[in-house]
């Protein structure tokens, strides 16, 4: 979606409701775009992103939560980290990039994660 692009018409039917999250992408180095979705388990996952910093080749995001993260990357990450260790990832050629987050209670549920790219 861009300024210039159509309405996009969506009719709710009385007592009902839609949730929907709009993250910008981000262009990394290369041609790569990124957006965090946050923790697709939660009522708003936009809201489980705390913190989110962005480098040329990466990204860095603070979630607090527990569950499934979910992002968008045009290309697979080389090395994803979960509080400072290399986890498995799963990135499909659609762009669904997903972990799983654990909490942590001694952190109070806040997670670091670091994508390499």
């Amino acid at each position: 979606m861009t300024p210039k692009s159509e309405p996009i018409k969506y009719i709710i039917q009385p007592s009902t409701f839609e949730l929907y999250n709009f993250v910008p992408l981000t262009k990394l180095g290369g041609n790569i775009k990124f957006a965090p979705i946050g923790l697709t388990n939660m009522f708003n996952s936009g809201g489980t992103v705390l913190d989110l910093e962005y480098a040329e080749s990466g990204a860095k995001i603070q979630v607090k939560g527990g569950g499934n993260f979910l992002a968008y990357s045009s290309e697979s990450p080389k090395k994803f980290q979960l509080n400072g260790s290399e986890v498995a990832f799963e990135w499909l050629g659609d762009g669904k990039l997903s972990l799983n987050v654990s909490w942590i209670e001694e952190a109070s549920g806040v997670s670091e994660l670091a994508i390499f790219f």
